[in-house]
């Protein structure tokens, strides 16, 4: 990948990205190929502004062959509400930009025909982001609602999944329609998926280091019921996004349980494969 670094954010460009610019070159639409790019990079900034201001950690935007992704690192008190509004900012932008070809085109700026081609193209860029599949902002979406209900880590499994059987289902609708462009961006998101799902430990363990690190939700306190004979391993996989639970232990040796207890015994003292009882 190549980068370079406009406003202090680094924007990183796929080497495939240069075959498909190529390719457009031959075909006669590079005006029209670098447009969709701008519009997909206005997208991304979007995320950013939005992540930014709920003070959120910004990485970097990688342009990859059929679109782009802003890479952020989220804070550790966000909620499914803040991880909306991320999600959102991006199809907001590109109604934005839309109006605003329609006010070029009003003032005689800009063609009927590219204003057409401009609206059209940011309208197919936000109703595609918005499909329930991950890391689409539909699907990022889709996880903010199920961690909000669900602990974080099924939320997460159940998300990937659920993205990459209707990538695969994408697949087979753009093999069946010859349609080169769908069933490759489908592979992609499949692929994607099933890249995030391997990555997942790592993720999880990171999220658990940011649980111990952070101020805790008091605010958002959940009991949670375990029996005295689970793990501590298994009890961190209770653990919601933007709430604080007690551990609730039932039978002989039971009691109650902080939070705080819960992860420094996991990720300090290393006693995953102890029972939770132990730890009273």
């Amino acid at each position: 990948m190549s980068d370079f670094w406009p406003g202090g954010i680094r924007v990183r460009i796929h080497l495939l990205f240069w075959l498909v610019i190529g390719l457009a070159v031959m075909a006669g639409y590079f005006v029209e190929t670098i447009a969709l790019f701008i519009i997909v990079l206005i997208h991304e900034l979007g995320h950013i502004a939005a992540a930014r201001e709920l003070g959120w950690e910004v990485k970097e935007i990688q342009l990859l062959p059929f679109g782009g992704v802003a890479i952020m690192e989220e804070a550790p008190t966000a909620d499914a509400i803040d991880e909306i509004v991320v999600a959102l900012a991006g199809p907001f932008m590109n109604i934005v930009m839309i109006f605003f070809s329609l006010l070029f085109w009003w003032l005689g700026i800009w063609s009927e025909s590219w204003a057409t081609f401009f609206m059209k193209s940011n309208m197919m860029i936000a109703l595609f982001n918005l499909l329930p599949m991950w890391p689409l902002d539909g699907g990022r979406i889709v996880q903010a609602i199920l961690t909000s209900c669900i602990p974080y880590r099924k939320a997460a499994i159940l998300s990937f999944g659920s993205s990459c059987g209707f990538a695969i289902l994408l697949m087979v609708i753009g093999i069946w329609f010859f349609h080169a462009n769908l069933t490759a961006v489908a592979i992609y998101l499949a692929f994607s998926n099933g890249q995030a799902y391997k990555r997942f430990p790592y993720q999880f363990v990171r999220f658990l280091h940011k649980r111990y690190q952070g101020a805790p939700r008091l605010d958002r306190m959940e009991p949670v019921r375990v029996s005295s004979s689970l793990s501590v391993w298994e009890a961190t996989h209770r653990l919601q996004k933007g709430k604080y639970h007690l551990f609730y232990i039932t039978g002989k040796q039971g009691g109650v349980l902080t939070e705080e207890n819960l992860l420094y015994a996991c990720l300090v003292e290393r006693r995953q494969r102890e029972w939770i009882s132990s730890l009273l």
